[in-house]
């Protein structure tokens, strides 16, 4: 008996080894046996990456391959069974062979080449593919195409500019190695009396006494350090106050993304016969309920997040846009706190956050199909400025910036509602002084966008599941009207949020509008922010489980959308408040 027994447990490993070979054969044909489509209202897979910006050549201009103006999605399709269907070559993206992923070679672990690891992403990497993403149509450096940050009146004054433009050029030529400013632009110089307050460390190596000089020591320190200026207004004739951002890059082994945002009182002199201004004075002063403390605001940002190791290798650690929270009205950090009237309660579900000035990136369309169309969930086509290379060796590094804020409200003298969705813009890409602008609806001619749509219905018709007898009566949706997209320097602001699990268009998302408005607005006595042309309140979007991806070079390039469990509620429903 004990012989036998022997003999079971020898043929255990053997019995195991056979049962992962199975599974690993049977999900090899599952892949193989899946139908082409993935609807954007179906549940979403782990993750899903925006092929994006699609290629817009002289031929055709369309904005997305499955609806104009929507999102185009990652879509795993068999080559062979694609070019048999159509007689020729298929537009949709190349799949991978899945044979040779589930081989154990002793090294690797079976299908650990799915979790974040480079080596199918090699062979993912098409050079032909690559080189016509490359073919994107890049704006060209006209008026009509371009953001100037510096003219931008919202942000800088007459002198705000002068101080802003010298500034930033400074610090670009450190951090970037820009060439110095032009001739135009006056050079920053700093006194040989300098004063300086601010909660940042100084090194003994720079002196302590020299902002240039601390942050050319700072570079060394980090992985990627990026300074941006905001604005700039005139407080006093010879004072200015600087809004700025730094973002940066930990030196620890998850390279912790962290963001700073504050504010500067600048005291100068002006030398209008040498075109220079002297930096006299400077007062640094972080946002947040304590300005000088950057231990705590640093603290919160380098601990790993759980979703960003449960997608490890899908992006860089993502860059968060600030949001100060506090229990009561009366501990909000900002200066106009005393004119509000509301109180949070002590058992409200909801959360009330400040939320400082930030440069984002607004496109916006008109939309007819309702909820169905699910427009609302993904980015759109004519948002995006470049198309970003993740592998090969020309790879691009990258930024990831979360959440992706949503809005949808009434559409005054359209049929349909008006979605528009807001985008923080890094330090990295806003530290440039020249944005790019997409291309908008402007661009594309009606008889073109006829054409979309009659591609659209026959792409439909030819991504009917050989495998289901159900085949799709829903017809094709309607393309977006009024595509524009812009940056502007969004204003402070005092919001509250619920958490949610489900996606922007969902019909839960307007019982939890109406719920925010009774707990925030009606019972704790919080005023709510108009729309200025709708007058009704401004509710809003979160969708942190979304990433914007940006270049320094080109801007918003990729956007990627993250799989997570409806336990988590990760995204939130929102509305804003006056403050």
């Amino acid at each position: 008996q004990t012989s036998n027994n022997m003999a079971t447990l020898s043929l255990l490993p053997q019995a195991v080894v056979g049962m992962i070979l199975l599974s690993s054969l049977s999900l090899c044909w599952a892949f193989q046996a899946s139908p082409t489509t993935h609807s954007l209202s179906a549940a979403p897979p782990r993750c899903l990456t925006r092929i994006s910006p699609p290629v817009i050549n002289s031929k055709s201009k369309i904005y997305s391959p499955s609806a104009p103006g929507r999102s185009s999605l990652q879509r795993m399709s068999n080559d062979e069974d694609s070019e048999s269907k159509s007689g020729k070559s298929s537009t949709s993206v190349k799949f991978f062979e899945l044979d040779d992923a589930f081989e154990d070679d002793g090294d690797n672990v079976v299908g650990a080449k799915f979790f974040g690891g480079s080596t199918v992403k090699e062979e993912l990497y098409v050079p032909e593919e690559e080189e016509m993403a490359l073919q994107l149509q890049n704006v060209d450096p006209k008026d009509e195409t371009e953001y100037k940050r510096f003219e931008d009146e919202n942000a800088f004054d007459t002198l705000g500019k002068r101080v802003g433009e010298s500034l930033q050029a400074a610090i670009n030529e450190i951090l970037y190695n820009d060439e110095p400013g032009r001739g135009d632009i006056a050079s920053w110089k700093e006194g040989p009396s300098l004063t300086w307050e601010t909660p940042f460390a100084k090194s003994k190596t720079s002196g302590g006494v020299s902002p240039l000089n601390e942050l050319e020591a700072s570079k060394l320190f980090y992985n990627k350090l990026d300074v941006a200026i905001l604005s700039a207004k005139t407080v006093e004739s010879d004072v200015v106050e600087v809004r700025w951002d730094i973002g940066a890059v930990w030196p620890n082994p998850w390279e912790s993304r962290v963001l700073l945002t504050g504010t500067s009182l600048l005291t100068i002199k002006e030398d209008s016969n040498n075109n220079s201004l002297l930096l006299v004075k400077q007062v640094d002063q972080l946002d947040g309920s304590n300005p000088t403390d950057i231990v705590g605001s640093l603290s919160s940002q380098l601990s790993p997040r759980f979703w960003d190791v449960y997608h490890i290798g899908m992006t860089p650690s993502s860059e968060i846009d600030p949001r100060f929270t506090q229990l009561s009205s009366s501990q909000l950090a900002f200066s106009s706190s005393k004119n509000i009237k509301g109180k949070k309660g002590l058992l409200s579900s909801y959360k009330l956050s400040y939320l400082p000035s930030r440069l984002v990136t607004e496109p916006s369309l008109i939309d007819t199909n309702g909820r169905s169309g699910r427009t609302a969930q993904a980015l759109p086509n004519h948002g995006f400025t470049t198309a970003i290379k993740t592998m090969g060796p020309n790879k691009e590094s990258f930024t990831p910036v979360t959440p992706i804020e949503v809005s949808i409200s009434k559409a005054e003298g359209f049929e349909g509602s008006l979605v528009k969705w807001t985008v923080p813009v890094p330090p990295e890409f806003a530290s440039k002084a020249v944005l790019p602008l997409p291309l908008t609806e402007s661009c594309v001619d009606d008889e073109e966008e006829e054409e979309d749509v009659d591609s659209l219905a026959t792409a439909s018709e030819q991504n009917k599941s050989p495998y289901s007898s159900r085949q799709p009566k829903i017809p094709p949706p309607k393309a977006p009207q009024s595509l524009q997209c812009s940056y502007s320097l969004r204003p402070s602001r005092l919001v509250a949020t619920l958490p949610y699990a489900g996606n922007p268009q969902d019909e839960a998302v307007t019982q939890l509008r109406r719920q925010l408005y009774q707990e925030v607005v009606e019972r704790d006595g919080f005023a709510p922010k108009l729309d200025p042309v709708t007058k009704r309140p401004i509710f809003f979007f979160w969708m942190n489980d979304s990433k914007a991806c940006f270049t320094r070079a080109g801007g918003l390039g990729m956007a990627v959308y993250e799989w997570r469990g409806d336990w988590s509620k990760s995204n939130e429903v929102g509305i804003e408040l006056e403050l």
